[in-house]
């Protein structure tokens, strides 16, 4: 993706002595040296009010026909990944440029393999270039951009900056050209994050059958005229002089949502970043193993997220595409609630499908979140609750970082039965 650089520009002289002001006062002081016969006072003057008559006509049409353009070789990353960023500048005209600089701001999660420039918005900088362009020809530059961390991250507005070849008249030309990159969150086995055993959580065996799994086969038997031909078995078949088909296990996926309680990982004391994120990685982490076991999944954050300050309210899904809208609005989750969990649970249980699996993942224990919990387990809910907690509460734990999520004795069975 390009974008480029249109908008109308701005100048300023660079000092006093260029000034509006300044240059009434030496179109007069021109006119009394001549009045009184001053040849030596009238050439200097003049020669300083056509160097400045030169320089604001260069500065006036320095920026004309000078596109600019941003592109990424990736809009959507995994940490520890990079993108490629292109910046070209090109001069489409005749007066050639004897300098100008181009800034395009960034966040510094980006992480750009040169130091930024300061900016004067916080968290982010400015990747700075600068060169000389003769008539029709153009300049590009090549960078790349790590994301260590996940988030929403921001590139722009792009500013260019040129003028005269004395620099006596600045011109400044800025357009809000923005591009964002999204760093999904981390994703790990389930394994790896410690999360006491929950399965079958993506695919359980049913009582009924339902419907039957075409990937599982548990056997053979002979064909009747009912059967398709698409599971004939031809080797079994072969073997056995008849016709045989394949006998699949029976099998029913879950529907869950996922909630999110943002406001729970601040409850009672300071936000720990690194359990935060955490807590993120755990959703997308479960999120990806549940989908990627054709399981629906849907997902609930009272975060405001980062692009729209709205909370993430997702019905449950399967595909491919709600794997990655999942992923993408937990890149977007920032720490700051968009209202009291207890009160966003309500609104995103309504339309969950009938016998919907509750997932939590919450941080810190509170007596309203056990109240609540307490009475969707009375009511008959199916629900899990994963505990997300910092190295501290872990103490003991072979490895604290990965022993930081459990399920408290009240909910340690999810009941996978064949809804009827």
């Amino acid at each position: 993706m390009s974008v480029q650089v249109e908008d109308r520009p701005a100048a300023e002289p660079a000092g006093l002595l260029f000034d509006r002001l300044a240059l009434l006062a030496i179109l007069g002081a021109l006119v009394l040296a001549a009045w009184n016969g001053q040849v030596v006072i009238v050439i200097v003057l003049a020669l300083v009010l056509a160097a400045a008559g030169l320089a604001w006509l260069w500065s006036r049409y320095s920026l004309a026909g000078v596109t600019a353009e941003r592109t990424l070789s990736e809009h959507r990353i995994f940490p520890g990944e990079s993108i490629e960023l292109q910046l070209r500048l090109a001069n489409r005209k005749l007066l050639p440029l004897p300098w100008i600089e181009l800034d395009d701001e960034m966040s510094t999660g980006l992480n750009p393999d040169i130091p930024l420039a300061a900016s004067f918005r916080p968290g982010y900088g400015r990747l700075s270039k600068t060169a000389a362009l003769l008539w029709y020809t153009s300049v590009g530059w090549k960078h790349r951009l790590y994301g260590q961390r996940r988030g929403y991250y921001t590139l722009g507005p792009l500013t260019l900056t040129s003028g005269d070849i004395f620099g006596f008249y600045p011109r400044y030309l800025t357009r809000a050209a923005t591009d964002h990159v999204i760093v999904y969150p981390e994703i790990f086995p389930i394994a790896r994050l410690g999360i006491p055993p929950l399965y079958p959580i993506g695919e359980t065996t049913a009582e009924k059958r339902i419907f039957e799994d075409p990937v599982r086969v548990i056997g053979v038997r002979d064909y009747t005229p009912q059967d398709s031909l698409r599971h004939v078995h031809w080797k079994a078949s072969a073997r056995h002089q008849s016709l045989q088909v394949k006998v699949f296990e029976p099998t029913t996926t879950l529907t869950v949502a996922l909630f999110l309680a943002v406001d729970s990982f601040r409850r009672g004391r300071p936000r720990d970043e690194d359990v935060f994120e955490l807590g993120i990685s755990t959703a997308a982490s479960v999120a990806s193993h549940l989908i990627e076991r054709h399981s629906s999944v849907g997902l609930y954050v009272n975060s405001k997220l980062a692009d729209t300050a709205r909370p993430a309210e997702m019905m449950p899904g399967s595909s491919t595409e709600q794997l990655v809208a999942v992923l993408e609005a937990l890149a977007k989750v920032t720490p700051e609630a968009s209202g009291p969990f207890e009160d966003f649970l309500q609104s995103g249980m309504t339309g969950l499908p009938w016998g919907t699996t509750l997932l939590f993942v919450v941080s810190g224990e509170s007596p309203q979140l056990a109240d609540l919990f307490n009475v969707l387990k009375e009511s008959g809910k199916r629900l899990a609750v994963l505990y997300v907690v910092g190295a501290a509460d872990s103490a003991g734990a072979p490895d604290p970082a990965w022993h930081s999520i459990r399920q408290p004795e009240d909910f340690t069975a999810v009941d996978t039965g064949v809804t009827p």
